[in-house]
């Protein structure tokens, strides 16, 4: 019981929940997956500024009628910029906002998702430990059952088929006992995929703290599904402003140089320009069904979020019926635990005074620990209920 006790204290144990228990590649993973965001993040929100272009160019022009034969060397420096997009500019600035925003969610969800699957697999491992020792004791009661079954057959108070059903009992259990000894390495071998630390270095968080307002006002999936409506937005806003009056600005400053390779003359000259155009389309063909399409895609995601919230909302009370059902079961169990303690104390006195058998207590005191068992195995169910909407809200991560 010591150790059922141990385990079932690692659960107010807090730890942030970041990523430093994860080993040096999947950190190295994520911290570069965050940097292209940022990278993408810097290159959306400039995409309006034009860049400044340099030119240069080598020719040479010979003339048959006048005989004149000259090298040209030209460069010439300038840029167009627009500076009036009817709001496009603006636009631009926000969807590179907007989609960075929703970029970030989407990290952060990925976070989450590496983070509840470490620690479900710690959990997995705790209950797997527990239900290990739960079986030596199972096997226990077995061989006790198969001994007084081959005293009973002996007697001839049973027959073969019980006696068999005995047998067959207790190798089932074994055959669990093995099983349970295999997943056991299977859990340990699928945590060491993520980090290089043993289950038992590894703090179990309290994921009861969960509330039902947290878990819909912060809930991941859902920021990240309001995220992509306002994406959708500033895309057909920008789209739509495509379609208005543009204002640009144009400047150029060039230098040339001119040698007539005949009479031996060198001419240099230099100009600069500056302007300002105005441009506005007069007819697309796609302009109407562009807009409409890009105007539905924002309407269509709204819709998907209001499904979106209402599929969290039955996540959240499936997940408190499953958590309502263990509490169901401890309580049966915790009514149990009191009546095998009054039936142990009986035998004892009874076993004391030759009135019953020693194998009677010991079937008692092996059921009354495989039912404490049974009691932080569901300790440990609850938890992994709560783990999966810990880690879909936003403020654990």
């Amino acid at each position: 019981m010591k150790k059922i006790l141990l385990t079932s204290c690692l659960f107010s144990a807090l730890l942030s929940a970041d990523l430093s228990i994860l080993n040096q590649d999947k950190k190295k993973l994520r911290e570069l997956e965050k940097q292209i965001i940022e990278q993408n993040y810097q290159t959306s929100k400039y995409d309006w500024v034009s860049p400044i272009n340099l030119n240069g160019g080598l020719s040479r022009t010979h003339s048959f009628s006048n005989e004149s034969d000259k090298f040209i060397k030209s460069v010439s420096i300038g840029f167009t910029q627009s500076i009036y997009k009817s709001g496009g500019i603006e636009f631009s600035i926000k969807y590179a906002n907007d989609k960075s925003k929703a970029d970030r969610l989407l990290w952060e969800n990925e976070n989450s998702t590496i983070l509840q699957n470490i620690y479900e697999t710690v959990l997995n491992i705790s209950k797997i430990n527990l239900q290990i020792q739960q079986s030596e004791y199972k096997l226990q009661n077995k061989e006790i059952e198969l001994v007084l079954k081959k005293v009973q057959y002996e007697a001839g108070k049973t027959d073969i088929i019980e006696l068999n059903n005995a047998i067959m009992d207790k190798n089932s259990e074994y055959k669990n006992n093995i099983n349970l000894k295999n997943s056991l390495s299977q859990e340990e071998l699928e945590l060491s995929k993520y980090t290089d630390l043993k289950y038992q270095e590894i703090d179990i968080l309290d994921f009861s703290t969960i509330s039902k307002d947290n878990y819909l006002q912060d809930n991941i999936n859902l920021l990240y599904e309001n995220a992509l409506v306002d994406v959708l937005n500033s895309t057909y806003k920008k789209l739509k402003s495509s379609y208005l009056p543009n204002v640009t600005l144009s400047s150029s400053l060039s230098y040339s140089n001119s040698d007539d390779l005949i009479n031996d003359d060198t001419t240099d000259s230099t100009s600069g320009s500056i302007a300002v155009n105005f441009s506005m389309p007069l007819y697309d063909y796609n302009k109407n069904t562009a807009l409409a399409k890009s105007k539905i895609e924002v309407l269509k995601q709204k819709v998907n979020v209001e499904s979106v919230k209402k599929e969290i909302e039955k996540d959240f009370e499936v997940a408190l019926s499953k958590i309502d059902t263990y509490k169901q079961y401890n309580k049966i169990i915790n009514d149990n635990l009191k009546l095998y303690d009054d039936l142990i104390t009986i035998n004892e006195s009874s076993n004391k005074a030759g009135m019953s058998a020693t194998y009677d207590l010991d079937i008692l005191k092996n059921t009354k620990k495989i039912n404490q068992y049974d009691l932080a195995i569901n300790t440990i169910n609850m938890q992994q209920e709560y783990a999966k909407l810990y880690f879909k809200t936003k403020v654990n991560n």
